[in-house]
């Protein structure tokens, strides 16, 4: 009997943690501010709004400063931009026409893609026209909408090249191995760090313009030199004190040796004077700098700004170094896109709408539990319990499967709750039996179950293989739903009855 209450308790134990979990959350400190460890719900665009854009190839020319150096295109300056920093016009295209052509149209699709998925949106409809490369893309509505736009279209071309002489170009893309967004939380504050992991070719590469030319002088050579000089100077004045009838002839050639000797010390300073590279994405330079020691392990980690306490401000630097990794990881761009079309598609299904359809399921749901509980009294509030945790249970299982959340999903939920809802009814009727009958109708109970779900089952899998959202999202919560029921009442229902 004991043991009986004890596995009764323990089970009520763990559906009370689970639903805490899922329906509060789990809160830790993270950067000055707490935030919910459990993973979000991800709604439908049709449930949201969407945003529609269509993305052209660019026909932009490259525009330069009064010095000729590129400092963007047509696209980025307006004529009277253009004509107010006396830059100028060119006719170098920036999409070159021996680029234009199928493979980098659909290079460019598959990058954007893998963009969209690194910053989270899964959710989305993209189409190609294979003639002239415009893409077409239709992605949810909400706050990071602008963000993910203004940094799928991006090049993502990334240099590191002599600070003085930008021809000089020694690593690329093709150097990458991989980037990643670093943070280092201190008793002080936190710092947000950009690691850059090279390939075996960029990491040979690095160490050598980290051990060459790059790397930082000692200023002893200047400093000895400077001070041979003043020395020579001195020396000069007390030679003419002491020889002062010399001829203007000898003052002649002491003032050339003197003007020789500080030509001398300019050269040397000149030659002396650090080299420096800088690492650049898309033209815009991060970082310039020298090598202190020879990097052998073929890793450079960059600090994005001061170390802070202020978590607005480590949020946002941890997301620009995020965005820097994700495009180049996710590959250079082979041609550069301009956005033709950005509009907002409204949906018919308001958040209102959806909310009173939740309220009404959860109404609807303590109704069930409360008709449990009246007919079966104790073993119904442990029914209801059970019942209760399946949910919250099922609803942990969609967010981290990513499923997302469409008005047809919800119609499968309400469908598993349903399904739900008569094995505990009937799990309830069979443990009014003895034990041995119990036992007996329990296995026909489950068997037949599974027989009857078996056909649902695969309809879902079906389902969940169909690119269509709307069918997608149907078959998968359909999926976990049923597999969760059949697993959870077998484990946790059954046992807590018995």
């Amino acid at each position: 009997m004991k043991g009986k209450k004890l596995k009764i308790i323990t089970g009520i134990l763990a559906i009370l943690v689970i639903c805490l979990v899922s329906f509060v959350g789990v809160y830790k400190q993270n950067m000055n501010q707490m935030q919910n460890q459990v993973k979000g719900y991800h709604l439908t665009k049709d449930l949201k709004g969407y945003r529609e854009l269509v993305f052209e190839v660019s026909d932009a020319t490259e525009v330069l400063d009064s010095e000729g150096n590129i400092v963007g295109n047509t696209d980025n300056y307006s004529d009277e931009t253009i004509a107010s920093y006396s830059y100028q016009k060119t006719e170098n295209k920036i999409n070159g026409e021996e680029n234009l052509n199928l493979e980098n149209y659909q290079k460019a699709k598959k990058i954007i893609e893998t963009r969209l998925k690194s910053l989270g949106v899964e959710d989305y409809n993209i189409g190609l026209d294979t003639q002239n490369g415009t893409i077409y893309l239709q992605i949810p509505e909400d706050n990071t909408t602008d963000h993910t736009v203004s940094n799928i279209l991006q090049v993502g071309n990334f240099e590191i090249r002599d600070s003085e002489d930008s021809s000089k170009v020694y690593i690329t893309n093709d150097e990458i191995k991989n980037v990643a967004a670093l943070y280092n939380t201190t008793t002080t504050g936190t710092t947000v760090y950009l690691e850059i992991e090279f390939n075996e070719t960029g990491r040979n590469i690095l160490k050598e313009i980290s051990g060459g030319e790059y790397a930082t002088q000692e200023e002893s050579s200047e400093t000895n030199t400077t001070d041979n000089s003043t020395q020579t100077e001195n020396t000069v004045e007390t030679e003419n004190a002491v020889e002062a009838e010399a001829t203007t002839e000898n003052q002649t050639e002491e003032s050339s040796s003197t003007e020789g000797e500080e030509n001398s010390t300019s050269e040397t300073t000149e030659e002396d004077t650090q080299k420096e590279i800088t690492l650049a994405i898309d033209d815009n330079d991060m970082i310039t700098t020298s090598f202190d020691t020879a990097i052998e392990d073929g890793i450079i980690d960059l600090s994005m700004g001061q170390e802070t306490t202020d978590a607005e401000s480590i949020t946002d630097t941890l997301q620009s170094t995020s965005t820097i990794a994700l495009l180049v990881n996710s590959g250079k761009m082979p041609l550069t896109y301009k956005i033709s079309q950005n509009s907002y598609i409204n949906t018919d299904i308001s958040q209102d709408m959806v909310q009173k359809v939740i309220y009404v399921i959860a109404i609807l749901v303590i109704i069930a539990v409360l008709f449990l509980i009246v007919k079966y009294r104790l073993r119904g509030l442990i029914a209801g319990l059970a019942y209760i945790g399946f949910i919250a249970l099922d609803l942990l299982l969609i967010r981290y499967t990513n499923v997302s959340i469409s008005l047809e999903s919800l119609v499968a939920a309400i469908i598993i709750l349903m399904i739900n809802y008569i094995i505990t009814m009937q799990l309830l009727k069979i443990n009014e039996k003895d034990s041995e009958q119990r036992k007996t109708e329990q296995a026909e109970q489950f068997k037949s179950m599974i027989l009857r779900l078996v056909p649902i089952f695969i309809i879902s899998i079906i389902f969940a293989f169909v690119s269509w959202t709307k069918i997608y999202t149907f078959g998968m919560f359909m999926f976990w739903g049923v597999l969760l029921s059949v697993i959870y009442n077998y484990i946790v229902t059954k046992n807590m009855l018995d």
